[in-house]
């Protein structure tokens, strides 16, 4: 009766797997649903799901098939030696290779159905990578635009400043006097203008490094969540000592390859747009009020067109920190509650260790 049922969900199980895995791109949505689903759902998601699944699926099924039948040798033995906590530890590790198998199906299913077919039908075409990564890169953009602007426009008013108007003349007991005039319209562009500008390109260069990181971490696991995280960790998940690692594994790939992209796209669709409008504004702004000798006679007073762009600027600052800053980090907390959730229930180390010791 176990071989029966062992052989039984060995065969429900790559049938499972085989289903999944074998989509092609050419047609990997239903007829009905393929008026809501654009190219780049067949092209990049599903194409590189099952381009990478294709390459490990020989060796993952040799692992699964391996823990079903270590189980079922378990499982004879227990009934053999009629000894019946071995035998339920044997029906344990049954579940757990048929929890495996489940586990490597419904990532596959997320991925390459739920994962771009549902934003398609809901949201329209909508790639959760494709939206985070292109509002990082033009919020990267703007900010290194503005900041540009901002520190030409600094560095033409700090050579205009550097000018001074002296006079010499000559004095009893002296061959000459140097009197230096003193320049109050340097004087009121450094305090309206270039001392809040150069602390808000200090503040900005410190975002666009965040902003870089970002967009290469949701890149870097884009690439590697499923070559690197999901396959060994359903390797090491069929083993029974490692189960609890290949558990943190396939929860590390789950978070970041779904949770991350979906949550960062969502947080830069809602507070990205105003933010980028904001400074593309003042950015523009900047750049056409400091030219030439404009540069100077803009920024003298505090109702001159760059002081004002540098205000607004600095009003937008609290937007822009909570942009890059505070959503990214509660994406970071999210995440790795979601790998220590996940690790956890599909781990199952604990559980099955404690089923070995009462053997």
């Amino acid at each position: 009766m176990g071989i029966a049922k062992t052989s039984a969900l060995v065969l429900l199980s790559l049938a499972a797997l085989i289903g999944i895995s074998s989509a092609a791109p050419a047609s990997c949505v239903p007829s009905s649903i393929s008026q809501y689903v654009p190219q780049w759902y067949c092209s990049n998601i599903n194409g590189a799901v099952v381009s990478n699944w294709y390459q490990w699926q020989p060796l993952v099924f040799i692992a699964i098939t391996m823990a079903f039948m270590i189980a079922a040798v378990i499982f004879l033995a227990g009934v053999a030696l009629r000894n019946e906590r071995l035998r339920n530890f044997a029906i344990g590790e049954l579940y757990e290779a048929t929890a495996t198998t489940i586990i490597a199906a419904v990532f596959l299913f997320l991925a390459a159905v739920v994962f771009g077919v549902f934003p398609a039908v809901v949201a329209g075409p909508v790639d959760p990578y494709s939206v985070a990564l292109s509002y990082i890169s033009t919020t990267l953009t703007t900010t290194n635009s503005t900041i540009t602007n901002m520190f030409n426009t600094i560095m033409l008013d700090m050579f205009y400043g550097s000018i001074s108007t002296t006079v010499t003349g000559a004095a009893a007991g002296a061959t000459g006097i140097l009197v230096a005039i003193p320049n109050e319209l340097t004087n009121a562009i450094f305090t309206f203008f270039i001392i809040p500008a150069r602390s808000v390109v200090y503040l900005l260069s410190d975002g666009l490094l965040i902003l870089h990181t970002q967009f290469y971490l949701v890149l870097f696991f884009m690439y590697t969540a499923i070559p690197v995280f999901l396959i060994p960790g359903i390797l090491l998940r069929a083993i029974f000592p490692l189960r609890n690692l290949g558990g943190i594994m396939i929860a590390i790939a789950i978070a970041f390859y779904l949770i991350m992209p979906v949550l960062f796209s969502v947080a830069y669709y809602f507070t990205n747009t105003g933010l980028i409008q904001i400074l593309s504004s003042y950015s523009q702004q900047i750049a056409i009020n400091g030219v030439g000798a404009q540069a100077q006679t803009n920024a003298a007073t505090p109702s001159s067109p760059l002081v004002t762009a540098v205000q607004g600027i600095q009003n937008a600052m609290g937007s822009f920190w909570l942009s890059i800053l505070f959503y990214p980090a509660l994406i970071a907390a999210i995440a790795y509650q979601s790998i220590k959730i996940i690790a956890d229930f599909i781990g199952g180390a604990t559980k099955t260790t404690s089923k070995l010791r009462a053997v």
